[in-house]
């Protein structure tokens, strides 16, 4: 448990070990200690996580989507209430600030509300025929178990927008979050539990990234699969699909150039070029990475950029303080320095 979140893989309803023992340590990226110790599974973790949400399938599919959707609310509304509790837990394994932790979990909250209710207005169509006496008719259906690869970079935000859409719609849902952000996901997963979610219908799973990528396109009751996640990675996963047919939806990695023209107001765009490439440390797939800039500007623009740069505090992100909190890992630091 970490406080009063449990710190395990969830799998048919309970919370389990790894199959074969394995452990990861979830580091204070603040501190650079050891605040949980969680499980680290493998292949068959996940197809065991698969089989159980193919196995809920049938129920959760069954239920009206009134019935999906006040479970959806009620658990909207726990991360909404407790979003400066979770919100702590978050800034613990990801060291982002906790004012933007606290908002990512009420943002959480806002996308299972606006799921639940979207999944109520799921209508098919009719389409005229060319014979008078017939209509076609298409239907909106659950595709079955999707699996959800999130990213490290907002532990809240990118596990609810996939799980809350799929839940939503009538499906099941297997999650592999980052192994170095699980602890926000861990804790959504146990908000859904006991906002009455059936057993099997979202299942969590963490451990070795490439071989659950792997058993997620290999198993045959995997319908579909949300990553949020490097274009290297992107590429893998969408060939792997071409073989077998698996349904994808990617974000990937950001490519964001800043334009800064003769006609610009230049105090206006550096204001907004340093909140948007400071946010979250600058850990954002959209954050500007390089400037462009009139050279008849440039000595304005650079001006504005420091003077904004020196108003951002770095520290912990549980310091109120704070605006600019630790890289996710030493690794990534070494990279930037």
């Amino acid at each position: 448990m970490t406080g009063a979140w449990p710190a395990k893989q969830l799998i048919d309803g309970a919370w389990v070990d790894a199959i074969d023992g394995g452990r990861w340590d979830v580091i204070d990226p603040a501190t650079e200690e050891v605040i949980a110790d969680v499980p680290f599974g493998g292949a068959v973790d996940m197809v065991r996580a698969i089989d159980a949400a193919h196995r809920a399938f049938p129920v959760w599919r069954a239920m009206t989507p009134y019935e999906r959707g006040a479970i959806l609310v009620r658990a909207a509304g726990v991360m909404r209430d407790r979003a400066a509790e979770l919100g702590e837990l978050t800034v613990r394994e990801s060291g982002k600030p906790l004012a933007e932790a606290t908002r990512e979990w009420q943002i959480a909250g806002e996308l299972f509300e606006w799921f639940a209710e979207e999944g109520k207005r799921v209508h098919g169509y009719t389409i005229s025929s060319r014979v008078a006496t017939k209509r076609m008719v298409v239907l909106k259906e659950p595709i079955g178990v999707v699996g959800v690869i999130t990213a490290w970079n907002f532990p809240a935000y990118n596990p609810a927008r996939a799980i809350a859409g799929a839940l939503a719609a009538g499906c099941t849902v297997v999650v592999r979050p980052a192994e170095l952000t699980p602890l926000s996901a861990m804790a959504m997963a146990a908000i859904l539990v006991d906002a009455g979610l059936p057993a099997g219908v979202l299942d969590l799973v963490n451990g070795d990234a490439p071989a659950m990528g792997q058993a997620m396109l290999d198993h045959p009751d995997l319908r579909k699969i949300s990553f949020t996640g490097s274009v290297r990675v992107g590429k893998l996963l969408m060939d792997g699909a071409s073989r077998t047919m698996t349904r994808l939806s990617l974000e990937l990695g950001g490519n964001a150039p800043v334009l800064v023209l003769p006609d610009a107001d230049v105090e206006a765009v550096a204001r907004a070029a340093v909140a948007a490439r400071f946010r979250n440390a600058g850990q954002v797939c959209v954050a500007p990475q390089r400037f462009f800039v009139d050279r008849q500007r440039l000595a304005a623009f650079e001006e504005v950029v420091v003077e904004e740069t020196r108003k951002l505090p770095v520290g912990s992100g549980l310091d109120p303080a704070t605006r600019i909190g630790p890289l996710i890992s030493a690794r990534h630091r070494d990279r930037v320095e």
